[in-house]
This record gives C-alpha cells, sequence and structure tokens, in this order.
C-alpha cells in the first residue's frame, strides 16, 4: 500500500511539473497575462458525515502551490497541490466517561479546477475534481482502547487503517488583487473514506453493519503570485 501511495504522489508530482511548464510556454506567445504560479496558506475546518458516529469538526492547516492560467475568454484553469492536516473529533466512552477524541490525517491532494471570472474583476468561482491521498487516522495512544458511543465492541485503533485515496469535488470563490487574493472554498468527498474498514473482517464484525464516512472540508487561503 505504501508503494501505491508513492507512485501515486510521483505520477501527479510530473504531471503537476509538465502543467508548469505548459503554462510556462503559453506565457511566452503572449497568453500569460493571467499566467500565475501562486503559494498558498490557509485554514480548513474539517468534518465527517456518517450515522456511524457522532463527530465535531476540528480546525488545522493548509498550504500548497497552485497554478492560475488563461483558458478561453472568462474561464481559467487552476491546478496544483496541496498538504493539509485534517482533524475531528469523534465521541467515545473511557471509564463510563464520555470523552472527544481528537482524529487527525495527513493529505496531499492535487486539484484541476474551472475558474469563471466575473466580468473584469479579479473574482471568480472555481470548481472541479479533487485526488487525495491521505495517511492513516492519528490519535493518542493513550485513547486507542476507548470505545465507540453507541457501540460496546468498535475501539478507537479499529478506525485507524481508512481508505488511502479518494476523490473530492470542490466548489469556491477567489477574489482580490493581481498578486494576492482570498479564496474559500468547500469540499465534499464523493467516495467513503472509511470503506476500507468494511474489509476488516474484525472491525467489520464490531461494526454490526456498513461503515460510511464522507469528508467535508471548508478551507480558507490566501493565495500569493508571483
Amino acid at each position: 500500500m505504501l508503494q501505491l501511495k508513492v507512485l501515486f504522489m510521483k505520477r501527479y508530482f510530473y504531471t503537476l511539473i509538465l502543467l508548469g511548464f505548459t503554462n510556462a510556454v503559453l506565457a511566452q506567445y503572449g497568453r500569460g497575462d493571467y499566467n500565475h504560479i501562486g503559494l498558498s496558506l490557509g485554514i480548513n475546518q474539517t468534518s465527517l458525515y456518517t450515522d456511524n458516529f457522532n463527530i465535531t469538526p476540528k480546525t488545522s492547516w493548509t498550504g500548497g502551490l497552485a497554478m492560475r492560467g488563461n483558458y478561453y475568454n472568462s474561464f481559467a484553469m487552476v491546478y496544483g497541490m496541496n498538504f493539509t492536516e485534517n482533524k475531528f473529533s469523534i465521541e467515545t466512552n473511557s471509564s463510563s466517561a464520555t470523552k472527544e477524541v481528537d482524529l487527525k490525517m495527513m493529505a496531499v491532494q492535487i486539484h484541476l479546477l474551472l475558474s469563471y471570472r466575473i466580468a473584469e474583476s479579479a473574482f471568480s468561482i472555481d470548481f472541479g475534481p479533487v485526488l487525495q491521498v491521505n495517511s492513516e487516522l492519528k490519535f493518542d495512544e493513550a485513547d486507542e482502547n476507548n470505545f465507540i458511543t453507541d457501540n460496546d465492541l468498535l475501539q478507537v485503533k479499529d478506525l485507524e487503517k481508512i481508505t488511502p485515496i479518494n476523490f473530492n469535488v470542490q466548489v469556491g470563490v477567489t477574489g482580490g488583487f493581481e498578486n494576492i487574493r482570498l479564496n474559500l472554498c468547500y469540499q465534499y468527498g464523493v467516495t467513503n473514506i472509511l470503506n476500507n474498514l468494511n474489509d476488516q473482517d474484525e472491525v467489520a464484525f464490531k461494526a454490526d453493519g456498513k461503515l460510511k464516512g464522507n469528508l467535508g472540508v471548508f478551507a480558507g487561503n490566501i493565495i500569493f503570485y508571483f
């Protein structure tokens, strides 16, 4: 599985380099008024939409590289790579007391967005697919044996090996100036990030039914174009 993750990351990293090279070539032919490379920094709030657990959204960070290039008239393409930490908490029972346990994962995202510019301003609407390669869920070892609320068998440690490759859709708005812009966006996970757990016999038995969860991520980023 680790080799598969590395293969995907290498493949899309090389794709990003190729797209950047293409972007630079287009700029040389006078089509580069809106061809920029950007550095983004921001925060996100992540939740997990599921009927299996009680989830509370948590805030963390995001950052990455983005390239914005003219496509046609008011349309542009935005493509890039983000590195994120996503966090949320799950309600558990520990020694007859209820406790919120923080869960987090690291992820690399490759996005390819179509952007529509409103009039001649720097304000645009962005939408498109996102490929996500994420780590396992991490948690404090002291909480790994806590039982999930409303389940007498399922423990926090049983949720560790979530699905490593997922697909999201993103919609957002971007506005500001030529070289610095604010982006607000929302991502929804169209794939079941808990599906990998259903393939583990012990976890499936404890869950007493299919586990299903879809990511929901709000993010705000400042993008510096140069």
